[in-house]
């Protein structure tokens, strides 16, 4: 259970009764004079099950900036209401199964790769250098170990979770985090087939050559891709399953792109350059679809306009970008 209190303006009351209404949910008020102002304070119980939508609705009617109004949700140890619990059960059968993630769930699983760190950098390095073992010894096998290494959804969708709550300054760090891992991974490619190739020769593999293949398909297969992940990621699907779809789009391409410049050989390296920044482009243009889709936006109402013509700006440049790729590949 929990405990939410909230102080509005007069004028805001009926909006704020409709939703408590809406909801079932038990409450009181009271009428309050703060500096001259006419206050209205509520103050309900709310079953779990509910407390993330009744706080989503009155977030978006409550300015929280203004100093008088606030809201404060707290955990109850314990409740005796039959009503309450008659009212939890309800909505229990009412949804089933069904939890879906609310935004501060999101900004959790997203934070942490906002920034780059050095593990990450390591991570990368060893799956690109195990990647690349595989594409050489045409291994499919070790290609799937090194996506299993691989820590690239999480730019991705840290990316499209601030286009969607209007956090410019952390889609550019996310963006530059994603940026500079797929370029380690180019590098990576680059200097180990450098350094193998002055001890041996090596052989381009059917491994290597089906991540040269470039065709508008490849996008549609990124953007799906994108969906899938954001879908995994509102509805519990463990991570790891979505890191392998992520990756089997992004990490081979990038590493026979190392692969192609360190042998010098410009079509290659123009066709898996451009399948790479295909993939990128359609997993982060699927998953802020969806992010879209399930209305992830920020709480309070003063930010969501902003966030929406974010989110919105930069799905149409991404798109836009997307078509121009997918026409381009006709003359590659």
């Amino acid at each position: 259970m929990k405990r939410i209190e909230l102080t509005c303006f007069e004028q805001q009351a009926p909006s704020i009764e409709y939703v408590l209404k809406k909801y079932k949910v038990t409450y009181h008020f009271e009428l309050a004079i703060v500096d001259e102002q006419k206050l209205i304070r509520y103050v309900l119980v709310v079953p779990d099950i509910l407390s993330r939508n009744v706080l989503n609705e009155l977030s978006g009617i409550l300015d929280t900036r203004i100093k008088e109004i606030y809201l404060i949700s707290q955990a109850l140890d314990a409740t005796i209401s039959d009503y309450s619990d008659k009212l939890y059960e309800e909505e229990k059968l009412k949804q089933g199964k069904q939890d879906k993630k609310i935004t501060e769930e999101f900004k959790a699983l997203t934070e942490p790769s906002v920034d780059l760190k050095k593990p990450l950098l390591f991570m990368i390095i060893i799956a690109s250098s195990v990647a690349l073992v595989g594409l050489f010894a045409n291994n499919a096998s070790l290609v799937i170990g090194a996506m299993l290494l691989s820590p690239l959804l999480g730019p991705i969708t840290a990316f499209s979770f601030n286009a969607a709550v209007g956090q410019p300054k952390k889609m550019y760090k996310a963006a530059q985090s994603g940026l500079i891992l797929t370029l380690v991974i180019i590098a990576t490619g680059a200097a180990l087939t450098a350094i193998a190739s002055s001890f041996t020769e090596l052989e381009i593999t059917p491994e290597i050559l089906a991540r040269t293949e470039m065709t508008p398909v490849f996008l549609v297969v990124a953007i799906l891709l994108g969906l899938a992940g954001g879908i995994a990621m509102s509805s519990d699907i463990p991570g790891i399953l979505v890191g392998v779809a992520i990756a089997a789009a992004l990490v081979p391409p990038a590493v026979v792109t190392g692969i192609s410049l360190a042998m010098l050989d410009y079509d290659m390296l123009i066709n898996s350059l451009t399948l790479t920044i295909a993939n990128v482009l359609g997993l982060v243009l699927g998953t802020m679809i969806v992010f879209y889709a399930i209305g992830i936006t920020p709480r309070k109402y003063h930010e969501k306009e902003q966030a929406k013509k974010y989110q919105s700006y930069t799905i149409i440049l991404f798109v836009g970008m997307s078509v121009a790729l997918g026409v381009l590949t006709f003359w590659i």
